[in-house]
């Protein structure tokens, strides 16, 4: 009797053993998948500032690199001449190389359009890949606001925002020059996903810093999870704002 109490009890630690790392294998999925689509401005008045946007993107791109888990970039610039110039297409990390040299601003800021135009890539992407709408992630950065759309409305870009985020994916909205919580409420963009800068070397860069740590946090979650947080990407602290990011 006892060999056999014992071998129940094995079997038991056995089989508990297994869920629990099917339970892991199940988490590691989950958290293992991100799709970052990041949308720069590339109007003139980015250009006292051009420098450090590159650098800070360049150091968020490494930075990213030594996570854990897949992650595809897509990055896309934009002004009054292109509203949709690709520089990044949905590549791994480990094969995204720096901007220097690619990102030169000139003209206006067709914000909306550039938006929109975005977003269709984004979802003919996700469609093709059969991926998940929680592993979505969206960073808007501009200077300046929308002043030359064609196409696009502010009520026509809030409702598509609006709907994507009800669906799963996490929007973020970085802006200088204006009041960045009044455009990304009109966009469609949580206030704990908002967040100003100036346009000064010290806070591009402190935003892209706060921006490596909200990234990193987001990715080490369950699909769940980005969901509950999902108002919240910054975690209450928001490095382009502070103290020294305004000089």
């Amino acid at each position: 009797m006892a060999n056999e109490s014992n071998t129940d009890v094995n079997g038991l630690h056995a089989r508990i053993a297994k869920l629990e790392a099917l339970l892991a294998q199940q988490s590691a999925a989950e958290t293992s998948r991100a799709d970052i689509w990041y949308l720069l401005d590339r109007s003139g008045s980015m250009g006292s500032i051009a420098e450090y946007v590159v650098q800070g993107f360049d150091e968020f791109v490494a930075e990213q690199r030594e996570e854990q888990g897949v992650a595809t970039m897509t990055l896309v610039q934009f002004d009054g001449e292109d509203v949709h110039d690709v520089l990044i297409d949905a590549e791994p990390l480990d094969r995204v190389r720096s901007i220097a040299g690619r990102f030169a601003p000139r003209g206006m800021t067709p914000l909306y359009d550039a938006i929109a135009v975005m977003l269709d890539r984004a979802e003919a992407h996700l469609e093709r890949s059969g991926g998940e709408a929680a592993d979505q992630l969206v960073v808007i950065m501009t200077d300046g606001l929308e002043n030359a759309s064609q196409h696009w409305s502010t009520t026509a870009i809030f409702q598509r925002i609006e709907g994507l985020r009800k669906a799963g994916w996490t929007f973020v909205f970085a802006g200088a020059n204006q009041d960045s919580y009044e455009t990304g409420a009109e966009l469609g963009m949580a206030k704990g996903n908002t967040s100003n800068f100036t346009a000064s070397p010290t806070s591009v860069l402190a935003t892209h810093r706060g921006l490596t740590r909200s990234v990193r946090e987001w990715r080490g979650k369950p699909r769940a999870t980005r969901l509950a947080d999902a108002d919240d990407f910054w975690g209450g602290v928001k490095e382009g704002e502070g103290e020294g990011a305004n000089g």
